[in-house]
């Protein structure tokens, strides 16, 4: 069976993040609430951007991370020569990078081994860091996960094979399965892996210490474990962030929203705030990547998990009328270019597309928007 994926977008420990930008446009950053919201001087060229606990990360075009916030155990103590990253992932007191070879990097807090990346690991095409765990996806489509497993978090269900996204959260891990339902194991004192039984065509998710977020095809959102009651009205949902104690997401129109705890106006979203591409959740604080040229990417695109049939590899996601969508490939992770595929024109639903040219064994996709 072929198996390819891409790290257009990902879901990190205490938010949602993603590259927006139409062909490698960078956004810019906006952060309000309290906490880490003094941003890195001359911060420019953001491509994505994870929160957590204590500090902020920010991936950068050219693939530098810029890191920022308290630095209690060197987890804003950035690899001095780091290069070369496509995905970044914020925990508690730790860092996680990700090489465009496929390779894990990690700095800050090593107290469970959260920072002790496995032998062996390569090929990776997503990282996520929870408190003091993480999780890889290979492009094989197995999860490896290090670090505490006090609770289990670490210890991989046998049935989470090739997921479309992984998510550490707090003491527990998430899998988005290619069918849309979710799997969930690790630490469960407030519900939190106490996944719905009737959820189902779940296209992104969000978490946090003791609770988790769904984001189904529709635009809806389902929430369960220690959780605040969603707003009233809420649809047409394309992303979703999830803090501590609050929650963001971001409406179709490019609206964000936000709820719950608001003890350092974390939920006061500022004014004029628009061409939101991306949101992130902290502690008590909230941020968000804008530019009035970005594309608002649907939640769908967290992670393309390409199907093989027929001899032919079908890729769908969600798509926005007025925006012409490229998908691209590459068949080595590590290789420097994409080839691009004829551009589409989206329409405002999901949409499929099939690559009837593949002659290679395994595939890597992503999607861009302009």
């Amino acid at each position: 069976m072929r198996l390819s994926s891409t790290v257009l977008c990902l879901a990190a420990s205490l938010g949602f993040f993603c590259a927006p930008g139409a062909n490698g446009t960078a956004a810019t950053v906006n952060t309000w609430g309290g906490g880490q919201t003094n941003l890195f001087t001359n911060l420019t060229n953001v491509t994505a951007l994870a929160c957590s606990i204590d500090h902020t990360l920010a991936l950068q075009t050219g693939g530098t991370v810029v890191a920022w916030g308290y630095d209690i155990d060197g987890e804003c103590d950035v690899p001095a020569g780091l290069s070369n990253i496509t995905a970044v992932a914020a925990g508690d007191f730790f860092s996680l990078a990700l090489s465009s070879n496929g390779t894990v990097i990690a700095w800050g807090t090593d107290d469970s081994g959260q920072c002790d990346i496995p032998a062996g690991l390569t090929n990776v095409v997503a990282i996520s860091a929870g408190h003091a765990h993480a999780l890889a996806l290979e492009s094989n489509g197995a999860v490896v996960a290090w670090g505490s497993d006090v609770w289990c978090q670490t210890n991989v269900p046998p049935g989470v094979q090739s997921p479309k996204s992984i998510l550490a959260a707090g003491n527990f891990s998430l899998a988005l399965m290619p069918g849309g339902s979710l799997i969930a194991w690790g630490l469960n004192d407030s519900g939190q892996t106490n996944v719905p039984s009737d959820l189902s065509n779940v296209v992104a998710m969000a978490a946090n210490e003791g609770y988790a977020l769904a984001l189904t095809s529709n635009g809806t959102i389902t929430a369960w474990g220690a959780y605040p009651s969603l707003p009233v009205g809420l649809s047409n949902v394309i992303g979703i962030a999830a803090g501590e104690f609050h929650s963001l997401a971001l409406e179709s129109g490019g609206t964000v929203v936000a709820w719950g705890a608001n003890q350092s106006g974390e939920r006061v979203v500022p004014s004029g705030l628009t061409g939101v591409s991306a949101l992130a959740a902290g502690w008590s604080y909230s941020a968000a990547l804008f530019n009035t040229n970005a594309v608002i990417f649907p939640g769908v695109i967290l992670l393309l998990n390409p199907t093989w049939a027929g001899n032919n590899f079908t890729v769908s996601f969600a798509s926005q009328n007025g925006v012409t969508y490229t998908l691209e490939y590459k068949e080595k992770l590590d290789a420097n270019t994409w080839t691009g595929l004829t551009p589409m024109a989206g329409n405002g639903v999901a949409m499929t597309v099939t690559d009837a040219n593949a002659t290679n064994p395994q595939r890597f996709y992503r999607i861009s928007g302009q």
